[in-house]
C-alpha cells in the first residue's frame, strides 16, 4: 500500500492565521485598555452637570450638592406675576445655587416663554444666567453674547429686579428674561432663604391682618412705580402721603377682589385693604382720618376683565371734565404703565341720561415697548383716536370694530389703553349719578 504524502501547507495560509491572531490580541489588548481608561476617566451624569453648571461662575467651579432635593417646593414653583416657574434647583457645595427658571411675558403678544439657567451666590446676588431652552423666542438670537454675564450681575435679589436689555433690540424676549431672572429671585427668597424678602413680610402682615376668611387668596402684585401723571409724579405718589409712601399694591383674588395698600417697611408697616371702594380692614397705625384713606378713596382702582386677561386703570385726577387715568402693568406683560387724559362730555343722546361719552383721549404717557420688532407703535397709539366717541353701553362695539386687527402685535398696550378710558367713563357716570 502505498504511502500518503502530505502536502505543504500553504505559506500564504499561514501568514493569514498569523494575522488574524495578532489581530484578534490587539483586540483583546485594546478592550482592556478601554476598560482601565473607561474606569479611569469616567464621568457620571452629575459630574457632568456640575461641570456644565460650573461654566456659569468665574472660577468655573460649581460641585452639586447630591443630598438637596432639586425638585421645587411646590408652593413657590410658579407665580402668575412673571409668567413662569421654576423647574429644578441645584445647590452647590458651597452654598452657591442654580436654578432652572422659566419666564413670561415674551414675543408673541407677552405670551411667550424662555427657559434660563439663573446663578445665584449664597450672599443672594446674580452671578450670571445662560439660556437653557429659547423656547419660542425666535429673537432670542437678538440678545448680546455678553448679556448672560452683564445684565443684573452682581444685583441683590431681595427685591425685583428692573429690566436690562443693553445693546438688545428685542422687549419681549428681554420681558422674558427679565421675569425668568425675577422668578428665580422669588423662588430664592421664599424657598431658600436668601437675602431679605420685604414683599413676604408685606404679604403674611396682610394676611395676619385678614384672617382666616382670605386664607386661600392669591396675591398679584400690582406695579405702580414706572407709572407717571404728567410725566412727572408717580402714580404710587398719588396714593402715598408726605410721611407715609406705598410699598406695595396686591390684588387679592379669590370669591371677590380685594386691594391691599401696604405702607412703610418691617416695624412700620401701614396697611389698608379696600372692597369695591369701602376701607374693610386696617392696621391699628392708620386712623380713620388718615391722609391715605382720603387719597386711596379718592383714587380708585378699576378692575376690568377682556376674555382671560384682567386689567387694571387708576384715575388720580379729574378736572373739568378732563380724567387722567393710568393703564397698570401687572405681572408680566410687555409694556409699562399708560397714562392718558380722556375728556368725557354728556352723551346727548336722548336715552342717554346725561352718561359719558369720550370726546377726546390723549396719552400723555407712553407705555410702549420699545424694541417689539413685530408691531408699530402706531398700532397701540390708534386708540387714542379709535375709541373716542364712546360710552361705557358701546365701547365694545367700538374696540372690536376699530381697534381689533388694527392694533395688530400691540394687545397689551391696547388693554392697557381701552381699561384706562373705561375708567374714566365709569368715574363720569358715577359723579353724574351721584349728582343726581
Amino acid at each position: 500500500m502505498a504511502e500518503k504524502t502530505q502536502k505543504p501547507v500553504n505559506p500564504a495560509l499561514i501568514s493569514a492565521v498569523k494575522a488574524v491572531a495578532v489581530l484578534v490580541c490587539i483586540c483583546f489588548v485594546c478592550v482592556a485598555l478601554l476598560a482601565v481608561c473607561n474606569e479611569l476617566m469616567y464621568i457620571d451624569d452629575e459630574e457632568r452637570l456640575s461641570r456644565s453648571l460650573g461654566k456659569l461662575f468665574p472660577d468655573g467651579s460649581f460641585s452639586v450638592d447630591n443630598s438637596f432635593n432639586k425638585t421645587p417646593v411646590s408652593k413657590y414653583s410658579a407665580n402668575a406675576a412673571y409668567g413662569g416657574k421654576i423647574n429644578n434647583v441645584y445647590k452647590g457645595t458651597n452654598g452657591d445655587y442654580v436654578l432652572d427658571s422659566t419666564g413670561g411675558g415674551g414675543y408673541p403678544q407677552g405670551g411667550g416663554k424662555i427657559n434660563l439657567y439663573v446663578a445665584i451666590s449664597a450672599d443672594a446676588k446674580i452671578v450670571s444666567w445662560t439660556i437653557k431652552d429659547k423656547m419660542d423666542q425666535s429673537y432670542a438670537d437678538r440678545v448680546p453674547a455678553s448679556a448672560g454675564t452683564s445684565w443684573y450681575v452682581g444685583k441683590d435679589i431681595s427685591n425685583d429686579l428692573t429690566l436690562e436689555m443693553t445693546g438688545a433690540t428685542v422687549q419681549g424676549t428681554a420681558t422674558a428674561i427679565n421675569n425668568a431672572v425675577n422668578m428665580a429671585g422669588y423662588y430664592a427668597r421664599n424657598a431658600l432663604g436668601l437675602g431679605e424678602n420685604p414683599e413676604a413680610e408685606a404679604q403674611k402682615a396682610v394676611g395676619e391682618l385678614l384672617g382666616d376668611e382670605y386664607a386661600s387668596y392669591d396675591y398679584t402684585k400690582v406695579n405702580l412705580s414706572d407709572a407717571t401723571v404728567d410725566g412727572t409724579k408717580h402714580v404710587a405718589d398719588a396714593l402715598s402721603s408726605q410721611t407715609d409712601v406705598l410699598s406695595y399694591l396686591f390684588l387679592l383674588t379669590g370669591s371677590d377682589n380685594v386691594f391691599a395698600y401696604v405702607y412703610g417697611v418691617k416695624e412700620t408697616l401701614k396697611i389698608v385693604v379696600v372692597k369695591e371702594g369701602e376701607v374693610i380692614a386696617k392696621s391699628d397705625n392708620v386712623q380713620d382720618g388718615d391722609e391715605i384713606i382720603t387719597n386711596i378713596l379718592a383714587n380708585t382702582i378699576y378692575t376690568f376683565t377682556y376674555g382671560s386677561y384682567r386689567a387694571y386703570a387708576v384715575v388720580t385726577n379729574s378736572e373739568d371734565n378732563v380724567y387722567t387715568v393710568a393703564g397698570l402693568k401687572v405681572g408680566s406683560i410687555n409694556p409699562t404703565t399708560y397714562v392718558l387724559k380722556v375728556t368725557i362730555e354728556p352723551d346727548t343722546a336722548p336715552d342717554a341720561d346725561g352718561k359719558g361719552k369720550v370726546s377726546a383721549i390723549e396719552i400723555t404717557v407712553d407705555g410702549w415697548a420699545d424694541g417689539d420688532p413685530t408691531a408699530p407703535k402706531s398700532n397701540a397709539n390708534k386708540l387714542a383716536t379709535g375709541l373716542v366717541g364712546a360710552t361705557l353701553e358701546n365701547i365694545d362695539t367700538f374696540y372690536n370694530d376699530k381697534v381689533t386687527g388694527k392694533a395688530t402685535g400691540a394687545t397689551q398696550s391696547a388693554n392697557l389703553i381701552r381699561a384706562a378710558v373705561e375708567a374714566a367713563l365709569t368715574a363720569f357716570d358715577a359723579n353724574t349719578a351721584s349728582a343726581n
